[in-house]
């Protein structure tokens, strides 16, 4: 127990003394205990500061009770502050980079750190032989502190550069490192290596530099000189392995060159353009002769670098050392000119004799059967031996072990020789010491979660064997449930081996509570503003909640068609608004691996022609039967009233306004309606990553009934909307790696609506629609017109395709898509979409597919692949006015 303490909090106290509840407890080192405390203390400017420890006993003899009363008492502060010697120059930065000043606490950390941000600001802004500090700290008159700061500013540099063509300045720049040590002679010496290296990486094998302080000219000025005589670059045009047997040179090459591609500077995608060859393209300017070099473009193949080499040698002696050639001697590389700029580089291999496996031997294993110890090593006779195999093998075995409880056991595996090492016989000593069992959990750091919920997540229960992949997957449930930023869990003293240990669950909590605001103001919107508050662990039990209000009044006119419309509504309805509440109980005593959500919204938006009312919510459930298979379901109840200021009826609008943005808005029935929806899906996820899939499969079929509750007469013969009806979608997905880092994707997909009855229409968003990047790439989003009404369209020359609508009642789609890498984290694709829509399911026709073929970039980023896609409509309808083709930017990929 700690109390007293407001400068430091209780976990740090703890962790200073270095003792938490079920650590022994020593009575002799209490005194360490408070000099440790106070030691602290004094660090932050409580110098003065009382701890008392009292040792309580409890009703078990061998536990105790350890208090610490802390009284901190009066900081000292700081009474002045001084620089000895000459101060730094105003301009230098020094003096607002020091985060104190007189009457602040003599903290030692804030200001051992403010001197030395304040001696790299001076550095940074050209004072290079600049040193500050260490700060000394003298008892003044009175009661504070006088902080006295050594400063040596030195001269203020300028850097001066000449011969650096044809690299850029900023390449230099980026490694002269000018701000992390006081420039010295052993900093000047090691900025020209740095320098020389820099050229010799890019291929200017024979390049010199020099870097010079010089006095300026006024006094307190310096200059810096760096100059370079690059020479001309060396290309390496043969690079030989003589010796090899094994593995033919094309190999080895490949080998090395993959290291020089990672290792060396390459040409970049966005480099500056050669002026002379746009010139010569003729996109303007004047022919003559060169004012300045060529833009350098290195290619890592034909440089020569010697550290660079003798790392990717030692690569090859560890490929050869997996494929059993233990002895094998690689190197080194022998550069050889050919002429002036040209060069040779010559390897030599000494392969020496392959070892293979002759015999693996197991012994001291009981609770594991030999022959599944040899299955998990995946050691075999007659297999290449290498040390890196045997290791491996035994990280299995103690893996297999652990999760079979066995936290100690020792896996010692020896290797005997034959005389000429051509063959290995491997003996593998398995200790298994006992397997472990469970005894208290303890949790660490839950100060707002309930210990009962956390105790739920965890899947390691009390008496039962310790298995890592349990301690794992209870990581990974506590972690789903959203209230903590970090999760650790292992047993106790982890070094100290016992039959039983304790389990440690230690958690980070996050903010519990968050509050945002947004406002805004434009004369086409009005103003605008909204805030959202959330609570993510609602009652300790992981509980979120989440309050999310948007408002907006629109009060400045251009239009005065708008502006009458406007002053005809009623300020509630002039007010825009979007107000939503969601509710998420990440976890259901009783019911495991099933989670649920509640929302409720309110929606209010304005347009020039027309106002949107939406009203609704949702009950969610999901659950989780399996790792990678997941069920879901809930109920929705949505109502919407569509209130148009132009006097026409809603498909009329529609019709005359081919505003993709206001069709999705609109996707409801005229006037006022209510459905009541019920979907349910089940979905299997084999892929490796959710985001970007490189293999694996994803399948899911969802099925909704939905029914109109309450809608208004609809047309002259004021019949209701009516829906009554089943949707039912499946989506599976595979991807299947081809060479390399190249993938090949594909997607199916299909649906159909089924209505009960003759008088059911389908609810406009519940429709399908095709075209768009999640769809048909080669269309612009939802504008594939369904076959059967493109079929009609044509048909009938009074007929106009914005007559129709396009949504459906059946849809098939296949798509394909190979994935390859261009450079980094770029990558390309090339893909094919085949699909079609239908109105009305009785003339579906799987042989009526419309094609559509493009290719687009794809940029890998931590949140998803960002796809930038042009697709291109095959056997395109000019009469139905198709597109040739659109461009799709989309984050994700299917």
């Amino acid at each position: 127990e700690v109390r007293g303490n407001r400068e430091i909090g209780d976990a740090e106290i703890r962790r200073i003394i270095g003792l938490t509840e079920g650590s022994e407890l020593i009575r002799e080192t209490l005194d360490e205990l408070i000099e440790g405390a106070s030691d602290a203390y004094g660090e932050l400017g409580y110098e003065h500061v009382r701890i008392v420890v009292v040792v309580r006993d409890t009703d078990d003899p061998s536990r105790k009770v350890l208090r610490l009363e802390i009284q901190e008492g009066e900081p000292t502060r700081i009474s002045r502050v001084q620089f000895e010697g000459t101060a730094p120059p105003e301009e230098s930065g020094a003096g607002e980079s020091l985060e104190f000043g007189v009457g602040d606490i003599l903290d030692r950390d804030v200001i051992s750190n403010s001197v030395r941000a304040a001696e790299t600001e001076m550095r940074g802004e050209g004072w290079f032989e600049a040193r500050l500090g260490p700060a000394v700290m003298e008892e003044a008159s009175g009661t504070g502190v006088m902080v006295s700061i050594p400063s040596r500013p030195g001269p203020h540099y300028e850097v001066r550069y000449r011969g650096l063509a044809p690299l850029r300045r900023g390449d230099i720049e980026d490694i002269l490192e000018l701000g992390e040590d006081p420039l010295t002679d052993a900093v000047v010496e090691g900025i020209r290596e740095r320098v020389v290296d820099l050229y010799q990486r890019n291929g200017f094998y024979d390049a010199r530099a020099s870097v010079t302080r010089r006095a300026g000219r006024q006094p307190g000025s310096a200059y810096l000189d760096v100059s370079v005589v690059p020479g001309s670059v060396l290309k390496v045009t043969q690079i030989s392995f003589p010796g090899a047997q094994f593995l033919d040179e094309a190999h080895l090459r490949n080998e090395v060159e993959s290291y020089l591609d990672e290792d060396l500077p390459r040409a970049e995608p966005l480099e500056p353009v050669d002026g002379a060859i746009v010139d010569e393209i003729g996109f303007g300017g004047t022919s003559g002769r060169r004012t300045s070099p060529a833009p350098h473009e290195p290619n890592p193949h034909r440089v020569y670098y010697e550290p660079t080499y003798e790392a990717a040698i030692e690569r090859l002696v560890e490929l050869y050392a997996v494929m059993g050639f233990l002895s094998a001697q690689v190197g080194p590389a022998r550069m050889e000119r050919t002429e002036q700029n040209r060069a040779r580089v010559e390897v030599p291999v000494q392969e020496g004799p392959r070892t293979m496996l002759q015999r693996v031997d197991i012994d001291g294993n009981a609770a594991v059967t030999t022959r599944q110890i040899l299955i998990t090593s995946e050691l075999s006779r007659g297999q290449p031996f290498s040390r890196l195999a045997l290791e491996e093998a035994r990280i299995r075995i103690v893996e297999a072990y652990r999760e079979r409880g066995f936290l100690f056991a020792r896996v010692e595996p020896t290797v005997a020789f034959s005389e000429d090492r051509t063959r290995a016989e491997v003996r593998i000593t398995v200790v298994e010491a006992f397997a472990v069992r469970v005894g208290r959990v303890i949790i660490e750091g839950a100060d707002n979660t309930s210990e009962n919920l956390i105790r739920d997540r965890v899947v390691l229960e009390v008496g039962e064997l310790y298995r890592p992949s349990l301690a794992r997957e209870s990581q990974r449930r506590l972690l789903e449930i959203g209230v903590f930023s970090g999760v650790n869990i292992g047993v106790a003293d982890p070094d100290l081996p016992a039959q039983v240990k304790d389990v440690v669950v230690t958690v980070a909590e996050r903010k519990p509570q968050y509050l945002d605001f947004t406002a805004g103001f434009s004369t086409g919107q009005g103003l605008r503003g909204g805030f959202e508050y959330g609570y993510r662990n609602l009652f300790g039990y992981g509980v979120t909640t989440t309050l999310r209000v948007q408002l907006g009044f629109q009060f400045i006119f251009v239009d005065p068609v708008l502006e009458e419309r406007y002053e005809a509504l009623s300020v509630q309805d002039r007010l825009e608004r979007n107000v939503a509440i969601g509710m998420l109980v990440p976890h259901i005593r009783g019911l495991a691996n099933v989670r649920s959500g509640n929302n409720l919204y309110h929606r209010r938006d304005n347009e020039r022609d027309f106002g949107l009312d939406e009203n609704g919510g949702s009950i969610t459930a999901s659950w989780r039967a399996l790792k990678r298979l997941a069920l879901s379901g809930g109920v929705n109840l949505e109502n919407s009233n569509v209130q148009l200021f132009t006097g026409e009826n809603l498909n009329d609008y529609l019709m005359m306004n081919m505003d993709p943005r206001l069709d999705r808005l609109l996707r409801v029935p005229e006037g006022e309606s209510t459905i009541f929806a019920v979907p349910l899906t089940l979905a299997l996820d084999l892929r490796d990553n959710p985001f970007d899939p490189t293999q694996g499969f994803f399948g899911s079929i969802s099925a909704e009934y939905a029914v109109t509750l309450d809608a208004e007469p609809q047309g002259p013969d004021m019949v209701p909307f009516e829906s009554n009806f089943v949707k039912l979608t499946f989506t599976t997905s595979g991807y299947i790696p081809v060479v390399g880092k190249t993938v090949f994707a594909v997607q199916v997909r299909g649906g159909r609506i089924f209505h009960t009855n003759d008088a059911s229409r389908t609810y406009p968003n519940r429709s399908y629609y095709m075209g768009g990047v999640e769809t048909m790439r080669g269309y612009y989003q939802d504008a594939m017109m369904p076959q059967d009404l493109a079929t009609a369209v044509a048909a009938d020359p009074d007929l106009d395709d914005n007559d129709v609508v396009r949504a459906g009642d059946t849809f098939v789609l296949i798509r394909g898509e190979l994935r390859f890498p261009i450079w980094g984290s770029l990558y390309g694709g090339v893909f094919t979409d085949l699909g079609n829509l239908w109105a009305e399911p009785r003339f579906f026709d799987l042989f009526t597919l419309r094609a559509t073929a493009g290719l687009g970039l794809r940029l890998k980023t931590p949140v998803g692949p960002l796809a930038l896609d042009y697709g291109f409509v095959l056997d395109r309808r000019e009469e139905l006015g198709e597109p040739i083709g659109t461009l799709h930017f989309s984050i994700g990929l299917f």
